[in-house]
């Protein structure tokens, strides 16, 4: 008899695959190590910069006495951080955009002295300075990424634990944008970089997570504690403000107040992270103009700065220039920015200055011209514009025949023009009467004054009588090297 067969219990896939999904879908034992992190000091973790400056721009104008020249620099961005942290790290990445290559700044370790980054924890803040050769001037656009790195600092509050920390080797990091662009002869460079917001910053986390942050330090401070401007011209200064954002954390524009002379409205507009206020300066002597800042959480924060009128004193320009003569012409510029002096041939620039004197030489093949001398305050001419004529060098003039070392000789003083005594020197001669043998005496070259430059010099002659029975009287006349004349002179004494 054949034993019955013993059915098989069968276990359907699909019951696996569900237990298997329930295991998976089971949390994690938590790991005691991470039982007291503080969360909310993890979703409040932030670190935000903020530079004063968007762009730093270096103007340079070709020179051709002292080569390059530097019409403006911005040479410093001050780059303010929000969020507490410690161990901060910090670095500066350099790129030049026309040709891609990077170098990397870090506080106190530079490998070039064209670039240095300072850490200023008093004031939280980060110093960028910047100083183009120039040597190698070009038109060039860098970017530069400001970078920190720190780790944040336990927040307490009314719902903290005694035991809330934030895990060890958390670290929180922020970053931001600006640009340095170098500009030769008023031409910049093709490439256009944007930087969207002026911020990148990165959060650790999502932030619809957690609750709105407070405000955080609230400070304003004027680029400048006193602003020079020519009296009753256009002034500006900016007042950079940390803790809000102008367009967004403040009451209105800020209130101004002028202590002193009334120099009209001042005017207030919101750039970028700033407040530029500009107006006009007073007639004499200065005033101090008071700003107040308020913030929307209520709070209030006032600067001030001084506003000081300069008089623009006459400038010292030759109305008339020689070929081939160097000449220093000075504009007596006062010490206030956006003042510049040019000389024009025409529409052209051939000479300028921002704060000392120019030189100026011009060719022969300049005889004739007429240059022009200004000077202009934020770019608006101030004054009338003064003429300089350029002429060629005049012809020699006999000054005086005076008798000589006996009654027989006089002695002839010729005035001639050079820039250069040892060229263009005269010559005398007789026309005709009773005078021979005309002779230059040596030793008494000199020059006619004490101006400078010097063009105009004097040469002596000696003239002897022909006949000592005849009258000691003649004509004669002086001729330089150009051929030009003197008067003819008549000698009847």
């Amino acid at each position: 008899m054949i034993a019955p067969q013993r059915k098989r219990r069968r276990v359907e896939i699909y019951f696996v695959l569900y237990l298997v999904a329930l295991v998976l879908l089971m949390p994690d034992r938590i790991d005691p190590s991470q039982a007291g992190v503080d969360t909310q000091a993890i979703v409040n973790a932030r670190l935000e910069f903020s530079p004063d400056r968007m762009r730093l721009t270096c103007k340079l104008q070709r020179d051709s006495l002292v080569g390059m020249r530097v019409v403006s620099l911005d040479s410093l961005n001050v780059i303010r951080y929000t969020g507490t942290v410690s161990d901060l790290e910090l670095s500066a990445r350099i790129e030049e955009v026309e040709t891609g290559q990077v170098l990397t700044v870090q506080p106190g370790n530079s490998p070039t002295p064209l670039f240095a980054l300072e850490h200023q924890p008093q004031r939280n803040a980060v110093v960028f300075r910047w100083n183009p050769p120039l040597d190698q001037a070009s038109v060039r656009t860098y970017r530069v990424t400001i970078s920190g790195s720190g780790v944040p600092v336990r927040t307490s509050g009314a719902n903290s634990g005694d035991y809330d920390e934030i895990p060890t080797g958390l670290r929180m990091t922020g970053s931001t944008q600006f640009v340095l662009t170098t500009e030769v002869d008023d031409a910049s460079a093709p490439t256009v970089i944007t930087i969207a917001g002026g911020r990148d910053t990165l959060v650790l986390r999502d932030t619809t997570l957690r609750a709105a942050p407070t405000l955080g330090e609230f400070w304003i401070e004027p680029a400048r504690d006193v602003v020079a401007a020519v009296s009753q011209r256009p002034w500006t200064n900016r007042l950079s403000i940390g803790g809000a954002d102008p367009a967004r954390d403040l009451v209105g524009l800020p209130s101004v107040r002028v202590i002193g002379e009334q120099i009209g409205d001042v005017q207030r507009t919101t750039d970028q992270r700033t407040i530029l206020l500009s107006g006009r300066a007073p007639r004499t002597g200065s005033v101090t103009v008071e700003v107040r800042v308020v913030r929307r959480d209520g709070q209030t924060k006032t600067a001030s700065f001084v506003v000081a009128a300069h008089a623009m004193p006459p400038a010292k320009v030759p109305d008339v220039i020689y070929p081939g003569v160097d000449y220093v012409v000075d504009p007596r510029l006062p010490a206030i920015e956006n003042v510049r002096a040019v000389i024009r041939d025409g529409e052209r620039e051939i000479a300028s200055a921002t704060e000392s004197v120019i030189r100026l030489r011009v060719a022969a093949r300049d005889t004739g011209r007429t240059l022009t001398f200004e000077r202009t305050v934020d770019g608006v001419r101030d004054g009338a514009p003064e003429a300089i004529q350029v002429r060629n060098f005049p012809a020699p003039t006999i000054r005086s025949v005076n008798r000589g070392s006996d009654s027989r000789t006089k002695v002839v003083v010729v005035q001639f023009y050079s820039g250069d005594r040892s060229v263009n020197r005269p010559r005398l001669r007789i026309i005709d009467g009773n005078a021979t043998d005309v002779k230059r005496l040596a030793g008494n070259l000199r020059a006619s004054s004490s101006e400078r430059p010097t063009v105009s010099w004097l040469e002596t002659f000696e003239v002897s009588q022909r006949d000592p029975a005849r009258p000691f009287t003649f004509r004669m006349q002086a001729f330089d090297e150009r051929g030009a004349q003197s008067v003819p002179w008549v000698e009847d004494n």
